[in-house]
């Protein structure tokens, strides 16, 4: 199933050669056309024309294989990329010369003769530019239609390969049966004696003593495989899957080294000019079998001490073990009957019916492990895409018994390139997140002293690690997005339209997007917002070791992060291919934008960068806004982020502690006052009252006193209340973000002073007068 008839494939192949050195040749007499590499002429395009009608001459009348429409689209490609770079071209210079025309202006009676001739100059040039555009666009639009025809008939040959019939495996049989064919007409025997690769006994004897050296190196080292510590899958999945395969490799080493070293011998030795002799192809599939046992090992049962990493029961690894191990063993068989001397010396009805009957132990083989995947998926996982596996494996059976042995190929070699790509994108994408993830909670030694390096603390993350796994996954999936497009793609031509529509892109109104370019823009973007974070993360620690208070720490990292991000921006513009005019018309449209729904967040922005730089407002200052108080705690682009002293964050827009009016307790210093009001009972000592008062604000480790800039503590006798008479103590302290602890830590002092004073702190009192029963009438007669 998977592999072509010899007949066809060496006949096609040489037909391929020998049709494109004669393509070589026949073209040569026109390559001149395509020498110049400054652009083209009028006589240039005339002659491309020319060609291009000869080309479609041959695509459409001529016997053409694949490869050499290949070469021939290969052509026209180059030919409509220099078309494209003429128009360009062809387009500034009569913008050029029209400005120069326009600044000049109009033919006026009696100018200058000097500036008729100018003119007239440039309107040659302009008219020459013309013509040359015109023709520019002819061949761009010319060579569409031939690329198009090219595919055309791209198609028409691999549908006529595809679905081009030979004998039938049934009626091969049937002929044998009705003829009895001798041995010797269905298997040369002598040619595979000839092609066995052992002229001599010296050979067999050097090969038997590498068998004997291999068997030895592979057994040494087995007692110590279980003298290794056990890997957690969980907290190490890198190593754990490295444990496993390298135990695995311990396990079959025997096995290993007898096939490297036989296939190292057969390398040195060198290959034949009729190909590798049998006792080499032996020993290459050999390695290769070992090398798929270690694989299916490693995976689904790995030696002990190492864990099994994949997820899945006991007993269905087994069965699944159990089931690619025995399509491990069919494809050996295939590969030494079907790709060795054996398949040359059988005859080719036997060459064909034995490929017949391998297709069906490999069809049901891949179609039993394909049927596994269910189960390790859980229910209702790919149970379509099962299917829709299995029915294209048995369809290619049925086209390889039925005679279609291309499309045989086609659609088996397809699905089964198909199951590899995926596996190994899983592979990849699962071992690569778990390298990401160790980096970022080093893991292991080096990954601890890497984080050193870049300044990054046990609890944070690496900065950029993000964009990295970002990139990584995009490039594992495009990656499997172009294998799937070289196993079931186009045409060569089609492949050669879709790599040059990724590099010349296509046009968008006025805009020319490169497919190929944005996405290195991304990249590029991607990158370079890592370092920008790590730039930050180093600033910050190196002012950190400064004088700088933390409010202009933060100013600086946020406006160095800020500017670094621009030009990121516009370095990735500028390599996806934006130039400075289209990014004037993105802020035209930006400006629209702006003025019909982005006012508010522009607003805020446009705040942020006052914030940033005038500082009315700092990180850690107690501010109160819009009835919020509480400490700022981080001013962004768009909004700051205020802490209550419930510890509830609020987010305020910039624009709010512009427009509005905020009290900021911190702004120029952290001195503020404390109003600590008292009152005392009549007839009490008020000079005592008031030394006792300073006294205790005195005493207090964060009352300012002796200062220049704020007063000493003071008391004031207020008035004469009700019931006390009413005085206030007022005292600037160092902190008033510690306003209410100083507050209580004066109350208790003033109290106990109070008391060991002997000064009364009065309680209102109010007189009754109560009216007893005897004396209402009188009191109610009065009245």
């Amino acid at each position: 199933m998977g592999w072509a008839c010899r007949t066809l494939r060496h006949r096609s192949h040489w037909g391929a050669r020998f049709f494109g050195l004669g393509l070589l040749a026949a073209l040569s007499t026109t390559s001149s056309v395509w020498a110049d590499p400054t652009g083209l002429d009028a006589a240039g395009t005339q002659a491309a024309l020319e060609r291009l009608d000869r080309i479609e001459q041959i695509v459409r009348h001529g016997p053409v294989p694949e490869a050499g429409l290949a070469a021939l689209a290969n052509e026209v490609s180059e030919t409509q990329a220099r078309a494209q770079d003429c128009i360009a071209a062809q387009q500034a210079q009569s913008e050029s010369s029209t400005q120069e025309l326009d600044a000049l202006g109009p033919k006026i009676p009696g100018e200058a003769g000097q500036t008729r001739r100018v003119k007239a100059e440039l309107e040659r040039q302009r008219a020459q530019t013309t013509a040359l555009l015109a023709d520019c666009r002819l061949l761009r639009v010319r060579t569409g239609d031939t690329l198009q025809a090219i595919e055309a008939r791209e198609k028409e040959e691999i549908t006529r390969r595809l679905l081009t019939a030979g004998p039938t495996t049934l009626g091969l049989i049937q002929g044998w049966i009705a003829t009895a064919p001798t041995f010797g007409s269905l298997f040369d025997l002598a040619h595979l004696r000839g092609r066995l690769g052992a002229e001599d006994s010296a050979t067999l004897y050097g090969l038997g003593a590498l068998a004997l050296i291999g068997l030895l190196i592979g057994l040494l080292p087995r007692r110590r495989m279980h003298q290794v510590a056990t890997l957690d899958c969980d907290q190490d999945l890198l190593g754990a899957v490295g444990q496993g395969i390298a135990l695995s490799l311990w396990r079959y080493l025997p096995g290993l080294a007898i096939g490297g070293l036989w296939s190292v011998y057969w390398l040195v030795r060198g290959r034949d000019p009729a190909g590798w002799p049998l006792l080499a192809d032996l020993a290459f599939a050999l390695l290769g079998y070992q090398l798929a046992l270690v694989c299916i090992r490693a995976a689904f049962n790995p030696p002990s001490p190492a864990n099994r990493c994949l997820r899945v029961p006991a007993d269905l690894s087994r069965r699944f073990a159990h089931a690619l191990r025995g399509l491990a063993l069919v494809a050996l068989v295939g590969a030494l009957l079907l790709a060795t001397p054996v398949a040359e010396s059988a005859g080719s009805a036997l060459f064909l019916v034995t490929r017949s009957i391998w297709s069906v132990f490999f069809t049901a083989n891949l179609i039993w492990s394909v049927w596994l995947i269910r189960r390790l998926r859980g229910k209702g996982g790919i149970g379509v895409v099962r299917l829709a596996i299995a029915v294209a494996l048995l369809g290619a059976l049925g086209a390889e018994w039925l005679g279609y042995r291309n499309l045989s190929v086609f659609v088996g070699l397809g699905v089964v390139l198909t199951l590899t790509a995926l596996l190994l994108v899983w592979l990849v994408s699962t071992l690569g997140d778990d390298f990401i993830d160790s980096l970022d909670e080093g893991r292991h030694a080096w990954q601890q002293r890497l984080r050193a390096r870049l300044g990054v603390g046990s609890q944070e993350f690496i900065p950029g690690l993000f964009w990295l796994r970002i990139l990584f996954h995009l490039l594992v999936w495009l990656t499997l997005g172009l294998v799937m497009l070289e196993i079931w793609g186009p045409p060569g031509s089609a492949q050669s339209t879709l790599a040059r529509w990724a590099g010349q892109g296509f046009s968008l109104g006025q805009f020319r997007i490169l497919p190929a370019r944005v996405l290195a823009g991304i990249l590029a973007l991607g990158l370079l917002l890592s370092l920008i974070s790590w730039i930050r993360k180093r600033v910050d620690r190196r002012l950190a070791t400064t004088h700088l208070e933390h409010g202009v720490r933060e100013t600086a990292v946020a406006v160095t992060g800020y500017g670094l991000m621009i030009a990121a921006g516009l370095a990735a513009l500028s390599i996806a291919g934006f130039g400075l005019g289209n990014l004037a018309l993105i802020a035209g449209a930006l400006s629209v934008g702006i003025g019909f729904g982005l006012q508010n967040i522009v607003n805020n922005f446009l705040s942020g960068l006052i914030l940033l730089f005038e500082r009315p407002v700092r990180t850690g200052d107690w501010v109160v806004v819009n009835g919020i108080e509480g400490y700022v705690r981080r001013i962004s682009i768009r909004s700051t982020q205020i802490e209550t002293f419930d510890r509830a964050d609020v987010i305020v827009p910039n624009s709010d502690l512009i427009s509005n009016s905020v009290t900021n307790w911190m702004l120029r210093d952290r001195f503020g006052r404390l109003r600590v009001p008292i009152g005392v009972a009549y007839g009490s000592d008020l000079q005592c009252v008031k030394e006792t008062l300073l006294r205790v604000a005195a005493e207090h480790p964060l009352v300012v006193r002796g200062s220049r800039v704020v007063p000493d503590p003071y008391v004031l006798f207020l008035s004469f209340g009700d019931s006390a008479l009413d005085f206030e103590l007022r005292v600037f302290i160092r902190d008033i973000g510690k306003r209410l602890t100083v507050l209580s830590d004066l109350n208790f002092a003033i109290d106990a002073a109070f008391r060991e004073a002997g000064i009364e702190i009065p309680f209102p009192q109010r007189d009754l007068h109560l009216v007893t029963p005897s004396t209402l009438p009188e009191a109610l007669g009065k009245r």
